[in-house]
């Protein structure tokens, strides 16, 4: 597992270039697909989101094809999720008093961010289900049980990473991060492994926040929505 300096290993996804610079036009619609998905009780229809793009210099094809390939969708086409999901995962977070889910354990701290507002999570750790709670905010972690608890994050080597499907993202992020009720639970289950970042509550949020700025580092006109 990666244990040199961690934060500053998870920190260069987040740099001009990195793994999560994703360019104008998909950090974009990721954005608004967030936004709307955390407004909405129920799926997004496909036309509003590509409605809703106008004026953020998204070809549309383009955002359609991006649509297409990145989201869950519900038996009538309907966007489902997309990191941020009516579909139940391990990490169930309350977003404006409304229950969903996300694709990993980095994504419940980017999205405080990205959201600015409080959010409750729940998560299940893999292999012994121990379950981490916390309150964060766009300020940091404010409640946390345990006490001890840290969050894994892949850090992929270059040309690892493929935002190109929702699978492909799964398989370079979301199914290795994970919150853990300590370091040594945390440690066990990234045994073997040099991928894996294991990191306190502070410092996995201090990376969150690298990470929401290279999502919207396109997006600043947008940020106060």
């Amino acid at each position: 597992m990666t244990s040199a300096h961690p934060t500053q290993a998870v920190d260069e996804l987040s740099q001009p270039g990195g793994a999560l610079d994703l360019g104008p036009a998909q950090a974009r619609l990721l954005i608004r697909m967030l936004r709307l998905l955390a407004q909405e009780d129920h799926p997004v229809r496909r036309d509003r989101v590509l409605d809703s793009i106008a004026g953020l210099g998204i070809e549309h094809a383009h955002a359609a094809a991006l649509l297409d390939s990145w989201t869950e969708r519900d038996d009538e086409g309907h966007i489902v999720g997309l990191v941020l999901t009516h579909n139940p995962t391990a990490h169930e977070v309350i977003i404006g008093g409304a229950r969903k889910w996300t694709w990993c354990a980095m994504d419940t701290l980017i999205f405080t961010i990205v959201l600015n507002t409080p959010i409750t999570v729940c998560s299940t750790a893999p292999e012994s289900g121990a379950v981490v709670r916390l309150q964060v905010s766009p300020s940091g972690t404010t409640e946390a049980d345990p006490a001890d608890a840290v969050v894994t994050q892949r850090v992929p080597a270059r040309g690892q990473s493929d935002f190109g499907t929702k699978t492909a993202i799964w398989g370079s992020f979301c199914h290795h991060s994970f919150f853990f009720p300590n370091h040594t639970e945390a440690e066990h289950w990234a045994a073997g492994r040099d991928d894996i970042a294991i990191l306190s509550l502070e410092d996995g949020f201090a990376a969150a926040r690298g990470m929401a700025a290279a999502l919207t580092r396109y997006d600043e006109d947008q940020a106060g929505e």
